[in-house]
């Protein structure tokens, strides 16, 4: 081996010693987190996270061992900037989206930075953040999808000095305890971030002693180099072109009109790809907007990349070099790029659409590399109660999520969907210990997931009773209730989510996307997740497989004739002849397939969206695309207002699947009484 290339290995060895020395520091971080948060939905569901970064604002170093990773990368230069007299023993705070450009993404994320310094020269920074279960506002767990402005979403910190050279600040402390319910619980989560980010500060004073400042600081530098160069490998293969895929939210929790997102993916062919927005619905006057701050480069936008690279990478680092490959466009003042005031407390749902849509995006790219449609729902379920004294406590009760996609060479996989496969449940015993509640089932959904020949994973169904009649129960983030996940390549749509409540008498009341909601004695609350779509043709599905998900309760035998063609005999076998015969039966009687086709560089692409997508495609979409059009000669904060005053009137008055000229008519009238 010549000089040079002793030196490209001893370098690599170098970078890959401190990329699992400073994988241990933001690991420790959590795991301090997780042992010594207060709220179950930080210490059960490990809501929270960790990462060192550099001055510039880039995370060289990601928690992966616990915690969430959805923020790799998420751009920490604006929390910085917000102060030019960083010190030893500083510890900086905010909650606030807008003054941090899309640093922070919702009023409950509360981040931490404190600056680390060598030799009296600023080195990094420790992060951390945690999801306060509450922070204030008009709603217990403050989230509500209706809010239609952050100032109902709870107390906005613009970035703030916690510690000032190791002295805590009691007056940011008595404000942020005089703006929630669970004020103790809060300061105790915010105790446990703050231990986190001392403890980095003292791992890395151990680095600086073992080696040098300079060492250190080129290795930060070097992960990141190391990260991106894995990237582009990955992003090289897929072939160079654009890629589209159009998504519908079912509804803006205030009103019945949908809000279309729109992407066209762009792989270069030289190791990035650019994820345009252009043509997405205006941000709404709901909780599901994006504050990105127009960022170049943002995680919860760009999710479904970073896990294409890492399933993709053998021995990637999650760091924000993955995102130096991956840009954004985000057409301003839109639900996916929202300006100050929009609400953004349900930001999630849109994030979770966003990389499904990736994934549709990409499927004509990568044939059979990437899986179907995940069910896009994380329902949070919040119990609040109060004891004599008038305190007030918040506590998660659980997140009710649905299957991924099935693809990939697997099936999906089930209570699990991939974009916030991080969060755990939390466990009966923890949950009925600390809150009213008594759980009456936490269990797989029967006959939610989409068949396919590999089928999707299995939604959730929870249903618990409240003990204490005085509590209140916030659900946010419900989906999918009417727009099921999507199938691909002859496999089908999965079952959409619900929620109900079941009376004592027995009945039963819709509740539908209702987040607040007050029992009465003997109520049960169930909550559904709905499945993630099936990939390939369900009739080529291995009928031992079949009759596996059968015997478990998963899918019902008759589910199991009617969409996989598999019958048994009286013994649970499979009865081979009766399966051929059925499965003849079932391909000889199908007729035009429903299934949108289309044609994307050369491949088509077969895409179920299930009946409740595919019905009101037929009905109403060709007519939204007219309005969503006519809206752009509006003001921006304008568009939003005319498009659903438009699309509600067209429902008002004209019959399903309306002819483009009565459309057209129908808002020129409705310009004429505007004026």
């Amino acid at each position: 081996m010549n000089a040079t290339a002793q030196q490209a290995t001893s370098a690599a060895i170098n970078t890959e010693i401190f990329a699992n020395l400073f994988r241990a520091i933001v690991n420790e971080m959590g795991w301090i987190i997780q042992r010594s948060a207060h709220t179950t939905f930080v210490k059960e569901t490990l809501d929270f996270g960790t990462a060192l970064v550099t001055p510039e604002g880039e995370q060289f170093a990601v928690v992966d061992a616990t915690g969430v990773t959805a923020l790799v990368g998420v751009p920490m230069a604006p929390g910085i900037e917000a102060f030019a007299d960083w010190a030893p023993g500083d510890v900086a705070i905010t909650n606030d989206p807008y003054t941090t450009a899309g640093m922070v993404t919702h009023l409950n994320d509360m981040y931490f930075l404190k600056p680390i310094f060598a030799d009296g020269e600023l080195l990094c920074f420790a992060w951390a953040f945690i999801h306060c279960s509450d922070i204030g506002g008009k709603v217990p767990g403050s989230i509500d999808g209706t809010n239609g402005e952050v100032f109902q979403e709870g107390l906005r910190i613009r970035s703030t000095k916690l510690y000032r050279e190791g002295t805590l600040n009691e007056d940011v402390v008595a404000m942020i305890s005089s703006n929630c319910r669970s004020p103790e619980m809060n300061w105790g989560d915010l105790g446990a971030a703050v231990a986190g980010l001392n403890r980095a500060e003292e791992r890395l004073e151990q680095l600086i002693t073992r080696y040098d400042p300079a060492t250190v600081r080129n290795a930060m530098y070097r992960n990141l180099d190391r990260a991106e160069a894995l990237t582009r490998a990955v992003l090289k293969e897929i072939p160079a072109g654009s890629y589209e895929f159009v998504e519908y939210l079912e509804d803006n929790y205030v009103s019945p009109v949908p809000i279309r997102a729109k992407l066209v993916v762009t792989a270069k062919g030289d190791g990035t790809v650019e994820l345009d927005f252009s043509g997405s619905d205006p941000q709404v006057a709901s909780a599901i907007n994006m504050p990105a701050g127009g960022q170049k480069h943002h995680p919860m936008l760009s999710l479904a990349i970073m896990n294409f690279v890492v399933t993709a990478t053998e021995g990637q680092i999650f760091n924000a070099g993955m995102l130096r490959c991956i840009d954004l466009t985000l057409p301003e003042h839109s639900f996916v790029n929202a300006s100050f005031p929009a609400a953004c407390g349900m930001r999630v749902v849109t994030s979770m659409r966003v990389h499904d849509m990736t994934l549709g995006a990409l499927a004509s790219a990568i044939p059979g590399g990437l899986p179907a449609g995940g069910a896009g729902q994380l329902a949070v379920i919040s119990v609040s109660t109060a004891d004599l004294s008038g305190a007030t406590r918040v506590v998660a009760a659980n997140a009710v999520v649905g299957g991924s996609g099935g693809g990939l060479g697997l099936d999906g996989i089930s209570a699990t969907d991939f974009p916030t496969a991080a969060l755990r449940n939390i466990p009966t015993e923890v949950l009925e210990a600390e809150a009213p509640v008594r759980v009456h089932r936490f269990a797989l959904r029967t006959d939610s997931e989409g068949a396919g020949r590999l089928r999707g994973g299995f939604g959730v169904e929870y249903a618990f009773e409240l003990t204490d009649h005085r509590a209140t129960v916030v659900t946010r983030g419900k989906d999918r209730h009417k727009f099921a996940a999507w199938g691909v390549d002859g496999g089908k749509a999965a079952a959409p989510s619900f929620s109900l409540v079941r009376k004592a008498d027995g009945t039963e009341d819709n509740i539908g996307k209702q987040a607040v909601y007050r029992p009465h004695p003997g109520d049960v609350l169930i909550v559904g997740g709905g499945g993630g779509g099936g990939f390939g043709d369900p009739l080529d599905r291995d009928p031992e497989r079949v009759r596996h998900d059968i015997l478990d309760g998963l899918v019902s035998t008759e589910r199991g004739r009617a969409l996989y063609g598999v019958a048994l005999n009286r013994e649970s076998q499979i009865d081979g002849s009766a399966t051929a015969e059925l499965r003849t039966q079932l391909r000889d009687s199908r007729k035009s397939p429903q299934a949108s086709t289309r044609k994307r560089s050369g491949r088509h692409v077969e895409v179920d969206f299930g009946p409740g997508r595919s019905q009101w495609q037929a009905d109403w979409q060709d007519a939204y695309a007219i309005i969503a059009d006519w809206c752009l000669k509006f003001p921006p904060n304008g568009r939003r207002i005319a498009q659903e005053r438009a699309y509600l009137r067209t429902l008002d008055r004209l019959p399903p699947n309306p002819a483009a000229g009565e459309v057209r008519q129908l808002l020129e009238q409705l310009e004429a009484d505007w004026r």
